[in-house]
């Protein structure tokens, strides 16, 4: 089996990139992978450009990095028209993705996944002209992604951005206008949070999302509507238990297409934690658009 990997050398803390240079290491010795068939996500590629033909000469391609290196890699291999198995091996801060896909983020088990090389076809959403494997976000508290720099989240962790948030708590309250189009609902919100996704794990919290499945051909959206501090509190004290989902200051739904207009003009927009420009953006759903190498259990589900 013929194997590239693209890595981001900066993802993560010190534990996760002594994971990516031991899975690195069995695969020279176990597929002869080589320092030509590697490719860094930063200036550690002195100017080397990712080609077609890099991509096009594998069985699969390793993705190492957290979810902005995966839709890198994704968006890369759909400009390109090409259809290759990812293996994801989840290094990243949060991993929002890989938490949600139940994937190894160990040496053995990455490496027991790859030698089955058991594969899972998952929808993708396209934003505009990005494809994302997991999640459009924005509202007020999505900024807060944007002002944690990576050697604060190196250093804690997913706390960084939850420690962020708090700098801008009287932004964070105060939401930000929305305005929600589709063919399931039409309306105007004032959003702490929205998501739209197909993972039922954003922003580490488990089951935000409860019914959301990667390849149920749906887009899962969530509002998280202003309220008052108490409200609010008590509102993602649901989130964090998984009982939300009929909060009045919650609102759920599903579609396949919908168009989202933020009219803040510092509204901050996340694509699969990358962020977008877009005040407007027009979203729906690729079935079965991406082909994930999965651990053999999650090939029956």
């Amino acid at each position: 089996m013929k194997v590239k990997a693209i890595v981001n050398p900066v993802s993560g803390q010190n534990g996760m990139r002594q994971v990516t240079t031991d899975v690195l290491n069995r695969l020279c010795a176990r597929y002869k992978l080589c320092e030509n068939d590697i490719y860094y996500t930063s200036a550690k590629n002195s100017g080397r450009q990712m080609k077609k033909s890099f991509l096009e000469d594998c069985d699969v391609v390793m993705a190492a990095g957290g979810d902005g290196t995966l839709h890198y890699v994704v968006n890369h291999m759909k400009r390109l028209h090409v259809d290759r198995p990812i293996a994801y091996l989840p290094t990243g801060t949060t991993n929002d993705f890989g938490n949600g896909m139940s994937l190894p983020r160990t040496a053995d088990g990455f490496c027991e996944m790859l030698g089955h090389t058991q594969t899972k076809q998952i929808d993708l959403g396209l934003a505009g002209d990005r494809y994302f494997h997991y999640v459009v976000a924005g509202g007020a508290m999505t900024a807060a992604s944007y002002t944690t720099g990576q050697h604060f989240k190196n250093m804690l962790g997913q706390k960084a951005y939850y420690l962020s948030a708090l700098f801008d708590f009287r932004k964070l309250l105060a939401g930000a206008p929305i305005e929600i189009e589709s063919d399931e609902f039409c309306e105007e919100e004032n959003a702490i949070l929205f998501l739209v996704s197909n993972s039922p794990v954003v922003g580490g919290f488990q089951n935000i999302l409860p019914g959301a499945r990667f390849d149920d051909g749906l887009l899962h959206v969530l509002v998280v509507r202003k309220g008052s501090v108490i409200k609010t509190a008590q509102t993602f004290l649901d989130i964090q238990k998984g009982s939300h989902i009929g909060n009045p200051d919650v609102l759920y739904f599903t579609t396949k297409k919908l168009r989202i207009t933020q009219h803040q003009a510092d509204a901050a927009l996340g694509i699969d934690g990358e962020r977008g420009s877009a005040r407007t953006i027009n979203i729906g759903i690729s079935p079965h658009a991406l082909t994930l190498v999965v651990p053999k259990l999650l090939t029956a589900a």
